[in-house]
């Protein structure tokens, strides 16, 4: 770690566990770490992880590269001492002290020799004491990808910080522990999906990978692992007893857990079951009910058929029935013409009768009025001399026949 190397370190004012997100690394390093413990923080920045350790009755002890970080960590620190790691010896300036824990959060990785740092701790700690440490990991999807391409940019944060000498993945950090003589007892990780856009990783545009490239990616267990959370024991007597507590504790854990979802599983089959008993005679059911609607089908194609068959009859027989009416109505407008000459005609013959019935009234009266002159003349003394003439003239003609 260089002497020169500096951060502007996170401002964390009055920090409180509620206040840290479940995916947060120092949550989940606080939880790892206990109450009430003997503490040394290596690289405590500004002591803002040590000011919450101490509202859990922790006593916690700094060292920092950073002298002004240093300086504002010495109000939640009992002591905190202004050091470079990769040149000092922990012996020396921790002669004669011990603690339950040494935490080493993202520290490991800016050490030139980080496994010798380690074995140093080995001296610091108590019987029962251990390390608790979160470190980036190098094998995260978006570094992956980003490999890919060819890109190993560093940073100003995040997993490719350009003050990290060193870059582990989970195998290399059972590694780091197990040669510097620790036995793993927990690993957590923090999460972080490999595709989020965030200053902390490389920015990767899907659209230049396959998708089969970024799903086969994305289904390996340790691609969306931002940090390893680790806490391990001294290879000696204690700390493997400690160790495999630890990891007994775990896997009893994990047991319960196994066996709470197994009667979540059980009771959730016996509902299925139910279920699949409850569906399976609705099926039935409804296997039923359709056979008698198939049957009510049939019946209706076939009165659907025989209905078209009358549709058909009956459409032939409006088709003739349009013909006849086409025929019918042709020869209404032919005896409309008829009866409109017709009455025409009418009209003419009534004009000429009305004019005939006019003549004859006229001739009637002149009749009439013969008829009157003629009885006038019979009654007339020139008629009857008349008379008397003619028939002597027709008795004279006899006499001359004889």
């Amino acid at each position: 770690m260089s002497s020169n190397w500096k951060k502007d370190y996170p401002s964390y004012q009055e920090l409180s566990e509620d206040e840290l997100d479940e995916n947060h690394s120092l949550k989940k390093m606080f939880r790892l770490v206990g109450e009430n413990k003997r503490v040394i923080d290596f690289g405590c920045a500004t002591g803002y992880f040590a000011q919450l350790l101490t509202k859990k009755g922790c006593q916690v002890t700094g060292v920092e590269i950073n002298q002004d970080a240093a300086k504002i960590a010495e109000q939640y620190c009992e002591q905190v001492i202004v050091a470079d790691l990769d040149f000092v010896s922990l012996t020396e300036v921790l002669a004669g002290q011990k603690f339950d824990v040494a935490v080493f959060g993202d520290i490991l990785e800016h050490l030139r020799n980080p496994w010798k740092i380690l074995e140093e701790t080995h001296h610091l700690l108590n019987p029962d004491g251990y390390v608790v440490a979160s470190i980036p990991n190098i094998a995260h999807g978006a570094i992956r990808l980003s490999l890919l391409q060819g890109h190993f940019e560093y940073t100003e944060l995040g997993i490719l910080d350009s003050t990290h000498l060193r870059f582990f993945t989970r195998k290399t950090i059972v590694d780091l522990f197990e040669r510097s003589g620790y036995s793993i007892g927990k690993i957590d990780c923090t999460k972080v999906p490999v595709l989020s856009d965030i200053p902390l990783l490389p920015h990767i545009d899907k659209n230049e990978f396959s998708i089969e490239l970024i799903n086969k990616i994305e289904q390996d267990a340790e691609a969306d692992t931002f940090q390893f959370i680790i806490r391990a024991f001294p290879l000696s007597i204690e700390g493997k007893y400690a160790a495999l507590n630890e990891q007994y504790s775990q896997l009893r854990n994990q047991l319960e857990q196994s066996q709470s979802q197994l009667q979540h599983t059980q009771a959730e089959l016996e509902q299925s079951q139910s279920q699949l008993q409850h569906t399976q005679a609705e099926l039935e059911q409804s296997q039923s009910q359709l056979q008698h609607t198939q049957a009510e089908l049939e019946q209706s194609q076939s009165q659907l058929q025989h209905s078209q068959a009358e549709l058909e009859r009956s459409q032939s027989q409006l088709q003739h029935s349009q013909a006849e009416l086409e025929q019918s109505q042709s020869q209404l407008q032919h005896s409309q013409a008829e009866l409109e000459q017709s009455q025409s005609q009418l009209q003419h013959s009534q004009a000429e009768l009305e004019q005939s019935q006019s003549q004859l009234q006229h001739s009637q009266a002149e009749l009439e009025q013969l008829k009157a002159t003629i009885t006038a003349m019979q009654t007339s003394k020139f008629w009857k001399l008349r008379t008397q003439w003619l028939k002597l003239k027709k008795l004279s003609r006899m006499v001359k026949e004889y």
